[in-house]
């Protein structure tokens, strides 16, 4: 190429880097003129015609200049990228290989590769080739950010965290980083930080409408509608054309009260192209989380009624139904999804868990199965298999076991570190700390179980940290904070951060309290943060995972031999569990059949969902003996007319006709209580005995029949009636218990004197005695210490 056209090629960058399109354009037209093979010409043309809009030309140019000169990366650099703006995205991720493969350490080629990568959806290789931008030499805290928003979408929050984090470090007056770093925060609930973050923001860009979304975000989080709204005002005054700020300023409003404001709000979202079914549906969802539940669904309703495809709308509608009491429309919505989308997890979830309330057991492990079958590794699928398991008399304790253990191998094996605790001070006799781990410390059936022994743990012996996984807090959750030595709350930690923090806290034995429910941090103990991990409460059953080392049960040598479970069982003295605290609702005096001038009345206040079809069978022959007796029962959804049809209909393939069943919904704690003053004697379920209720039962001063299984779950009764002098309401098989209630609703003297004085040999009995369970969780713990000081690997 001559000197004069070399200059003529540098007068054109000059201009093209100055922005005067016009006059670049017309340079390179004049080297290619001259020069038709003059590559540099026309890559300059394609340059400019991708700057001025004009993309089908820039991709004739560009598509030249690399034909005409294949090996300058920096050509196909650029042709890739304009493949991605124009939709080619596969196209543009195959030139963009080429070209790094020209110039492997090429930072800007990389970037560009990765941005392909993310345009064509493809996550994981957008953060590969990310992770080795940031290992070359001087990486940028952009480049970190880049990093964060591929593993953030690939949902690896803490890795997310970590970029972003390094971010801010290498650049921290970069405000994408803090931007990046505090949706972040949001996303995980971790508020505090958000707001250190938007300091920073405020600090370096307070006037970036992102800034004030970001504000507005927080402060709707934080329940403070009146300041989001103002905050998403503010952002419009920067961006009046954000269909995103005018949607959200529309919940704002509609929080605060201001509903004329927010009907205005949402119809200029819904002008700026929001669809009217996403406004109603996050309208629903809002108003769920806040128990609105006649709005929610009045709003999820219109959506689905104007988007019928809106699956999310359906699925939050499932929600609201089954919490309205509606189970039959729940379950109609979880099959209309399904029959538009058979993969949509949630909904089979919800499906499962339908027919899990109607004690359907065998019909909702067909829909787990189903959603594992997809998703291997969805650990609700798992929870909510084992739950259904444990209520179903068709589920031996060794298929329990088996599906346990696989949870533990397909989710929890991956996760366990190795730490050997080599640092931990092996003095057998110190002081231990223990940690409680729960998202129940609230007015729920664990604290109720958790919080009376609290108070009586010796501190000179043991020190107490509760890490609470939940957002709810009650009077039942300030008192547990006072009785123990430190108090964190966890819900915004992921798994690996909570582990770290037990971890750092030094935590010696950690206390399980959830289990397979909802709410539980199992993969959190997955890491094995502590050399001794224990289950109790929450889930009345194995976990099957190979770090947790016991599990804790009622002194019963059936459970003690350990076949139903992966742990090593632990038994307590006397009892499970100490239950404190019961309201003082009053006993009424006699048999309520004959105070009331009623039919005998038998009676299960457990949800209905433990009612297996084993026991139907049973308590049938027992009301077909028993002439005129009628059966009280509770069940989730109870006003609900199809499934009360559905349980009357369970009764009466064995002859019961429903008028014999008294079918009652979720009652408040008065009602519920007061109901065992109707009832002459009641009935545990089984394999999945009461709990709760068993203590609940005895304390109302009604007796009640159990027929012991082979696991913790189906033993749960035991123990309760030993305990007040009632060992002969334990049955050791279904003809006995069928037997004994005859007996017990034709011999009243026997049964009045069996319910004499039940309350007063209650509160005398270990049951209610909590300085003897602190004490002997005191003895527990310190045995299991002495022996992991022996045996450090685990327990012998």
């Amino acid at each position: 190429m001559s000197d004069k056209l070399k200059r003529t090629l540098e007068k054109g960058r000059k201009a093209f880097n100055q922005r005067n399109y016009e006059a670049a354009g017309r340079l390179f037209e004049e080297v290619v003129t001259a020069r038709a093979d003059a590559h540099e010409g026309w890559f300059g043309l394609g340059e400019v015609a991708m700057a001025i809009g004009q993309m089908d030309t820039a991709v004739q140019f560009l598509e030249h200049a690399v034909q005409l000169q294949p090996d300058v990366a920096r050509y196909q650099q650029r042709l890739g990228e304009l493949y991605g703006r124009i939709g080619l995205h596969k196209e543009g991720v195959a030139v963009l290989l080429q070209a790094r493969r020209r110039a492997p350490k090429d930072v800007g080629i990389m970037c560009s590769l990765s941005g392909a990568y993310v345009a064509a959806g493809e996550w994981h290789q957008a953060k590969a080739v990310l992770q080795e931008v940031v290992a070359q030499p001087g990486p940028r805290s952009a480049h970190y950010c880049l990093l964060g928003l591929a593993a953030q979408q690939l949902g690896e929050l803490e890795e997310a965290m970590q970029a972003f984090r390094k971010a801010t470090v290498l650049d921290p007056r970069y405000p994408d980083a803090w931007l990046s770093l505090g949706h972040l925060y949001l996303q995980k609930g971790m508020l505090d930080e958000v707001e250190k973050c938007l300091k920073k923001l405020f600090d370096l860009v307070p006037q970036l409408a992102t800034t004030l979304n970001l504000a507005g975000d927080l402060a709707l989080r934080r329940c403070n509608f009146k300041e989001a709204a103002n905050f998403f005002r503010a952002g419009l005054s920067k961006t009046a054309d954000s269909a995103e700020l005018q949607a959200k300023l529309g919940l704002a409003l509609v929080q605060s009260g201001d509903a004329l404001e927010a009907v205005e709000a949402m119809e200029r979202a819904h002008a700026m192209g929001v669809a009217e079914d996403w406004i109603l549906e996050h309208l629903g969802l809002m108003f769920t989380t806040k128990g609105q539940l006649d709005v929610a669904q009045e709003n999820l309703e219109m959506a689905v009624a104007r988007q019928p495809d809106n699956l999310n709308a359906w699925n939050t509608l499932i929600v609201v139904y089954t919490k309205q009491g509606e189970s039959d429309k729940a379950r109609q919505v979880a099959e209309t999804i399904l029959a538009k989308n058979p993969l949509h997890i949630n909904a089979r979830l919800n499906l499962g868990s339908w027919y899990s309330d109607q004690a359907r057991s065998e019909e909702a492990l067909r829909e787990f199965r189903r959603v594992l079958e997809i998703d291997p590794e969805r650990l609700i699928a798992y929870t909510n298999s084992l739950w259904a398991m444990v209520h179903s008399t068709e589920s031996s304790s060794a298929d329990i076991v088996e599906v346990a253990k696989a949870f533990d191998r397909n989710l929890c094996q991956r996760h366990r570190r190795q730490d050997d605790f080599a640092d931990r001070d092996r003095n057998p006799g110190r002081r231990l700390r223990i940690g409680w781990l729960t998202s129940d410390m609230r007015n729920h059936p664990v604290a109720a179980f958790v919080v009376p022994f609290l108070e009586y743990l010796d501190r000179q012996q043991v020190e107490s940290t509760i890490y609470y996984n939940a957002m709810a807090t009650d009077s039942v959750t300030d008192m547990a904070r006072a009785r123990v030595e430190r108090w964190r709350d966890v819900i915004a930690l992921g798994d690996d951060s909570l582990a770290d923090l037990i971890r750092a806290d030094e935590v010696d034995i950690l206390v399980d309290l959830n289990g397979n429910t909802e709410g539980n941090r199992l993969l959190a103990m997955a890491r094995k943060p502590a050399p001794i991990q224990v289950t109790w409460l929450g889930f009345p059953g194995t976990s099957g995972m190979s770090v947790m080392d016991y599990i804790f049960i009622p002194p019963d040598p059936v459970l003690e031999q350990g076949a139903w479970c992966t742990e090593t069982p632990w038994p307590l003295p006397d009892c499970y569990g100490v239950r404190t605290m019961i309201p003082d609702v009053a006993i009424q005096p006699g048999l309520p059949c004959e105070r009331l001038q009623r039919p005998f009345t038998f009676a299960c206040l457990n949800n209905f969902r433990k009612v297996s079809q084993g026991a139907i069978r049973l308590w049938s022959r027992i009301l077909q003996r028993v002439p005129e007796s009628r059966l009280i029962l509770v069940a989730r959804g109870g006003r609900d007319g199809t499934l009360i049809r559905y349980i009357e209909s369970q009764f009466e393939q064995y002859g019961i006709a429903p008028e014999r069943l008294d079918i009652r919904g979720i009652m408040s704690t008065q009602v519920y209580f007061d109901s065992y003053n109707e009832a002459d004697l009641c009935l545990d379920p089984f394999p999945f005995n009461g709990g709760t209720t068993g203590y609940d039962s005895i304390w109302m001063g009604v007796p009640f029949i159990t027929w012991p299984g082979d696991m913790l779950v189906s033993r749960m009764g035991k123990p309760i009636l030993e305990n007040v002098g009632l060992g002969e309401l334990v049955v050791d098989s279904e003809a006995a218990y069928e037997d004994l209630a005859v007996a017990l609703a034709g011999d009243r003297e026997r049964l009045k004197s069996l319910r004499a004085g039940l309350r007063q040999r209650m509160l005398a009995s270990p049951l209610m005695d909590a300085p003897r369970m602190a004490g002997g969780l005191e003895q527990a713990f310190r045995s299991m210490w002495q022996r992991w000081c022996q045996h450090p690997v685990g327990p012998a």
